[in-house]
């Protein structure tokens, strides 16, 4: 590891110590100058909510949620429905055979105790099969009979069997443990069943659900059915959505009505709170009624971490990708999607998944600070390194000019700039001072020469020469001169042939050389030709 180390500083004192090129060094300190701009648009767009899509990431997830929920929600009501349908199949089927076998009709079994349990033991062979094979916490059937027509409130009371599990849970049980809830005690000690604490001889017509609906039609279809809202179970403290089905004879004469029930504890168990990176998503099936969601009369996935009350109903309110669901206590952001099943009332049902809008809010907020924090860092980190750059390299450029503009003798001069120490270099052997007695013989006479020919220019002539030797390029003398571009070119081609030279180049270099000589006055006249 002390050798890694060691390696490590030696790289860095070689790279430190190498001459590098001057445009790599102003491009790191550029693109660092680049990065924190773009930093600060970064931060500014989070500040703004344009930068993230924290609108399409919660659209996402509740789309991923719903999907999931809606599934499973479906999947379950086809399951029930699909057993209840078959049940009442099979139930119809056993009552016609049996009522053929004794030759009676169905009213014949009012007041009729021993035939009315013969008929509640076929009931519970198959109540007592839909239950153990599917997922509901209750099965029933309710025959149009009673055993006693002249009990208070009989054209309400129905004999029939109602299985419930003792206990609900989420997941389906192989040999689920069974409470008889309605039916005749005689049924209960025949198969060693216990008694419900609420437990009735009867069934009261007036609360369970579907039996005005199909006692009083006149026509009615063997495909019939429907899922009612929630519902307090009589009698319990329990809450349910019941499926009825009308169990039919051959002659879609109606025998009475079966189906289960959808557990609100069993659903809470099935759909827990999700949680997500913007707070907990809850999910519920439930009627619209206008622009209200009626959660009292849906069913309610477990609501931890949220406010949502199950009695109360929620305004939806259209927004862009979702919708905002007011609540008495609390908002939410959610979707929807329908269930393609026949519902009571009619209102659409839907299946909903809900996230707190104030948590989810405040989420988003928090993640935008945690974001503009880190793009915060980001610039600053880039502007100490910008910082840095500059101390490294652009200062000391700084610094060699001006020991340059001091005197610093710049043939040993060093700055571990390549181009800076080439230049000055440059700028050294161009101002070593030229004496005119080190000059060859010929180069002395041409010089002499040259001086000489100046006074053959003219006044008009003199003056565009003695812009170059001031230094002024030709691009720059018509505008000095205050005469056109032509003018010039005509003055240039009179002070070459005069002079004795062929091109600009080599008058500034006959100027250049005069000027290193410091023999520059030769080339001034004070006449006024």
């Amino acid at each position: 590891m002390k050798r890694t180390i060691r390696e490590a500083k030696r790289l860095i004192k070689l790279f430190s110590e190498r001459k590098i090129s001057l445009q790599w060094k102003m491009m790191l300190y550029l693109i660092s100058l680049i990065l924190s701009g773009l930093g600060v648009a970064v931060i500014l767009l989070i500040a703004i909510g344009g930068l993230g899509g924290t609108e399409e990431k919660i659209t996402r997830l509740l789309e991923q949620q719903l999907y999931q929920s809606s599934e499973e929600a479906e999947e379950e009501l086809e399951e029930y429905t699909g057993y209840a349908l078959q049940m009442s199949k099979r139930l119809g089927k056993e009552i016609d055979d049996y009522l053929e076998r004794e030759k009676r009709s169905l009213s014949d079994l009012n007041n009729q105790s021993e035939p009315l349990l013969e008929v509640q033991d076929i009931l519970y062979t198959e109540i007592n099969t839909t239950i153990r094979m599917g997922r509901s916490s209750g099965v029933f059937a309710a025959l149009d009979a009673t055993v006693n027509t002249e009990i208070p409130n009989a054209d309400h009371s129905r004999s029939g069997v109602y299985l419930r599990l003792i206990n609900v849970s989420s997941n389906v049980v192989l040999n689920p443990e069974t409470i008889l809830f309605r039916g005749s005690p005689e049924i209960a000690r025949a198969y060693g069943l216990e008694l419900h604490n609420r437990w009735d001889m009867e069934f009261n017509t007036e609360v369970l659900p579907g039996w005005d609906n199909y006692s009083k039609k006149e026509t009615i279809s063997k495909g019939d059915y429907f899922w009612s809202y929630r519902m307090k179970l009589p009698d319990t403290w329990e809450d349910v959505m019941i499926l009825a089905v009308p169990i039919l004879g051959r002659n879609d004469e109606f025998y009475g009505v079966c189906g289960v029930e959808l557990n609100h504890v069993h659903f809470k168990l099935e759909y827990p709170s999700k949680e997500s990176t913007y707070g907990a998503v809850i999910s519920l099936i439930a009627p619209m009624e206008e622009n209200y969601l009626s959660v009292s009369k849906g069913m309610v996935g477990n609501t931890e971490g949220t406010w949502l009350d199950e009695t109360e109903k929620l305004l939806v309110e259209d927004k862009k990708g979702y919708c905002v669901y007011h609540g008495q206590k609390e908002d939410y952001y959610g979707i929807s999607k329908p269930i393609e099943f026949q519902m009571q009332g009619t209102d659409h049902w839907v299946t909903t998944v809900l996230i707190p809008e104030e948590e989810c809010d405040q989420r988003i907020l928090r993640n935008r600070l945690y974001i503009m924090i880190g793009v915060a860092s980001f610039i600053l980190l880039m502007y100490l390194f910008a910082m840095y750059l500059s101390r490294r390299f652009v200062r000391p450029i700084l610094k060699s000019f001006q020991e340059v503009q001091e005197g610093i003798e710049l043939e040993n001069w060093h700055s571990n700039i390549k181009e800076l120490e080439d230049l000055y270099r440059y700028i050294s052997e161009k101002d070593k001072a030229i004496s005119v007695s080190d000059l060859p013989p010929q180069i002395e006479e041409l010089l002499k020469q040259f001086a000489e020919n100046i006074k053959e220019l003219t006044r008009a002539e003199y003056n565009i020469f003695h812009y170059y030797i001031d230094g002024y390029e030709l691009a720059q003398i018509p505008e000095i001169a205050c005469v056109s571009m032509s003018t010039i070119k005509k003055h240039n081609g009179n002070i070459y042939r005069k002079l004795g030279i062929s091109s600009n180049d080599e008058l500034m270099m006959y100027i250049d050389l005069f000027r290193r000589c410091g023999c520059l006055e030769r080339l001034e006249r004070n006449d006024d030709k």
